[in-house]
C-alpha cells in the first residue's frame, strides 16, 4: 500500500535528533563488497529504501547477506553470477551503476540498462563510459542497455584523466582500479565525504591509495582483495536537511552524529546570515531559533562547496529570509521543481531559468496537496514546507523521501512536529 505524509504545521522543534548512516556512502560500500569472495562487513547502514534496492540487486547475483544488528551486514560474494542481475531493479536507482567498476574487475564484463532514479534533469554515463574507454574497454551502448567488456590484452594506462568531478565515475574508477594489480593515476577526482569513506575501505581490502593535491588519485590495487569491516559515515545531507528545519520552524536542537568537518562552508555560511548555531564537539551542533535571518545568494559546487542535495532545504529557507535570496544550482537543471510547489503554497519565487531562481521573503506557507514529487531531496523540503505553513498538508507517495531519510516522521515527531504517515487512500481533513 503506498504511504503518505499528513502534516499540520506551526510547530517548533525542540529535543535531540541523531544523524543516520549516509546513503550515499553505503550504495557505494556495499558495491565495493563485489570486489572480494571473502566476507565483509559493513556498520552504521541505514534502513532506507534505496539500501534495500541495493542489497536485492546483490541477492540477485547470489549474494548471501546476513543482518547482524540494527544496522550491521554482512556480504559474501563467493558464489555470484553477474547473469542473474535483475535488471528491473537496477532501472530503479541511478547509484545503482557504481556495480559496473566492481564487476568488470572480478570478471572483465558488464551489461546493465541504464539506471533511473530522481527525475532531476539529465545525467548521462558518459564520464563512466569514456573511463572505460581510455583504459581500452570496448564499450557499446544502445538504446536502452550498454555493455563494458575487457578486450584480451588490455593496454597498460596509468593515468586517466576524467571528464569531469563526476562523484559516481570517481567511485566507478576506483573500486575497478581496486581489483587491478597495476598502479593508476585518475585525475580531476571528486573527493566527497563519502568518496573518501569509500577510499577508507578499498584500503582496508589490500588497496595503496594515495589522495594527492589538484584532484588526484594513486590507486594500486591487488587481484584478490581482502574482506574488510567498514563503518559508514554519517550522513552530512540529513544533518544539514535538520540544520535547516530547525532555522525554518524555530526551536532548539541539539544534533548529534553531526559531521561538522564535512559542513564547514554550510554552517559557515549560515552564521553570516544570522543562523544561531553553537559547535559543541566535532559531532554535536546546536540549533535554536533564528530571528531576521538575512537573505542569501547560493550556488551549488562540487566537495568542499554546498552540497547540490541541499540545494531544496535551503530554498526553503529562502521562503523565510529577509530580502530576496538567489539559488544557483551548477549542477543539475531540474532540481528546481519543487520551487513551483512552494510557489503553490504562498512563497514568492521567480524561476530565471532552469539553474538560478529568486525567492523573496518572508512569506506566509499554506498547507496545500501534493501528489508526487520527482525526487528525494524536493520531497523533504516540502515536508519542511508543510511543517511551516499553515492548516494541513498531504504529500503523497511517501516512498520517495524513504529513500534517503531513516524514518524522518518518527525522528520528526519526536522533535514536536506534527507529522504522521498514512495510506494514500485518506483525504485531508
Amino acid at each position: 500500500m503506498t504511504e503518505s505524509f499528513l502534516i499540520k504545521g506551526g510547530n517548533k522543534l525542540r529535543g535531540n535528533a541523531r544523524i543516520s548512516g549516509s546513503k550515499n556512502a553505503a550504495l557505494k560500500l556495499i558495491a565495493a563488497t563485489l570486489l572480494t569472495d571473502k566476507k565483509c562487513v559493513l556498520t552504521n547502514l541505514p534502513n532506507l529504501k534505496d539500501i534495500e534496492v541495493m542489497l536485492e540487486i546483490l541477492r540477485s547475483m547470489g549474494a548471501k547477506i546476513k543482518f547482524e544488528g540494527k544496522n550491521q551486514i554482512s556480504v559474501v560474494n563467493k558464489n555470484i553470477n553477474p547473469k542473474y542481475l535483475n535488471t528491473e531493479l537496477i532501472s530503479k536507482m541511478r547509484g545503482s551503476v557504481v556495480i559496473m567498476g566492481p564487476l568488470l574487475a572480478r570478471f572483465g564484463r558488464v551489461s546493465l540498462p541504464y539506471p533511473g532514479g530522481d527525475k532531476i534533469g539529465k545525467r548521462p554515463l558518459d564520464f563512466h563510459f569514456n573511463i572505460f574507454r581510455d583504459l581500452g574497454f570496448e564499450v557499446k551502448e544502445n538504446k536502452k542497455t550498454f555493455t563494458i567488456k575487457k578486450p584480451i590484452k588490455l593496454p597498460d594506462i596509468r593515468k586517466v584523466i576524467l571528464d569531469g568531478f563526476s562523484v559516481t565515475g570517481t567511485e566507478t574508477a576506483l573500486m575497478w582500479a581496486a581489483g587491478q594489480q597495476r598502479q593508476i593515476e585518475f585525475s580531476i577526482v571528486a573527493e566527497e565525504p563519502h568518496i573518501q569513506n569509500l577510499v577508507e575501505m578499498l584500503r582496508g581490502m589490500g588497496a595503496k591509495i594515495k589522495v594527492e593535491p589538484r584532484h588526484r588519485i594513486i590507486i594500486k590495487g591487488n587481484l584478490k582483495p581482502k574482506g574488510v569491516k567498514q563503518k559508514i559515515i554519517y550522513d552530512y545531507i540529513e544533518a544539514g536537511t535538520f540544520v535547516v528545519a530547525v532555522l525554518v520552524l524555530g526551536g532548539d536542537v541539539k544534533i548529534s552524529n553531526f559531521p561538522v568537518q564535512d559542513l564547514e562552508l554550510f554552517i559557515h555560511r549560515l552564521k553570516r546570515v544570522g543562523a544561531n548555531i553553537e559547535i559543541l564537539n566535532k559531532n554535536t551542533i546546536r540549533v535554536k531559533t533564528s530571528p531576521n535571518l538575512k537573505a542569501f545568494r547560493i550556488d551549488v559546487r562540487i566537495h568542499p562547496g554546498i552540497a547540490a542535495d541541499l540545494q531544496s532545504p535551503l530554498g526553503v529557507l529562502a521562503t523565510q529570509c529577509h530580502g530576496t535570496s538567489e539559488i544557483f544550482d551548477t549542477l543539475y537543471e531540474g532540481r528546481l521543481n519543487y520551487l513551483k510547489e512552494l510557489k503553490r503554497m504562498g512563497a514568492s519565487v521567480k524561476i530565471l531559468d532552469v539553474h538560478r531562481a529568486l525567492v523573496t521573503g518572508p512569506t506566509k506557507l499554506k498547507g496545500i496537496k501534493f501528489n508526487k514529487e520527482d525526487d528525494i531531496r524536493g520531497g523533504m523540503s516540502l515536508i519542511i514546507a508543510g511543517l511551516a505553513a499553515s492548516g494541513e498538508t498531504l504529500i503523497k507517495d511517501a516512498y520517495q523521501v524513504d529513500r534517503g531519510y531513516e524514518r524522518i516522521d518518527e525522528k520528526l515527531r519526536k522533535l514536536g512536529a506534527n507529522i504522521d504517515r498514512v495510506s494514500s487512500t485518506s483525504v485531508m481533513r
